[in-house]
């Protein structure tokens, strides 16, 4: 038994709730938030999905696009840190630059950054894994 109204409302949740992770995400680097947090609003949206559409169908819609984000997110996160290394600095050291672009101010990027984004696609690739495995050990 599916409700009509949870999977309309899990249909409109996915993109607002991505959205704004990414929001949480580009501003966690300096203030509240961050990689961690907007995996896990990420990841409950793919809840939510699993739990309106079934976790067949979200994981047959879904794990083309997360099924690399694990891994990808524990090297972007590693990687992070080795512009430090590389310089005989601590491991994960930021650093700040900030990139020009026409007509607009400079945007700031850091290495925290990179660091989040590897965080955010191992949280969502983590939870998403672990949504997988539930899902298959309910079908025994």
């Amino acid at each position: 038994m599916r409700s009509l109204i949870l999977r309309a409302v899990a249909q409109g949740v996915l993109p607002v709730a991505t959205l704004f992770a990414v929001y949480l995400l580009l501003r966690g680097h300096n203030h509240p938030g961050g990689g961690f947090i907007a995996g896990l609003v990420t990841s409950a949206a793919v809840v939510l999905q699993a739990l309106a559409f079934g976790a067949e169908r979200t994981r047959a819609r879904l794990e083309p696009v997360l099924r690399s984000f694990t891994w990808v997110g524990l090297a972007t996160a590693t990687a992070a840190g080795l512009p430090a290394v590389l310089r005989g600095e601590p491991f994960l050291k930021h650093y700040h630059a900030y990139l020009p672009l026409p007509g607009r101010d400079p945007v700031h990027v850091s290495t925290a950054l990179v660091f989040d984004v590897g965080v955010y696609l191992l949280v969502v690739g983590v939870a998403t894994t672990m949504l997988a495995i539930f899902a298959e050990e309910g079908d025994a």
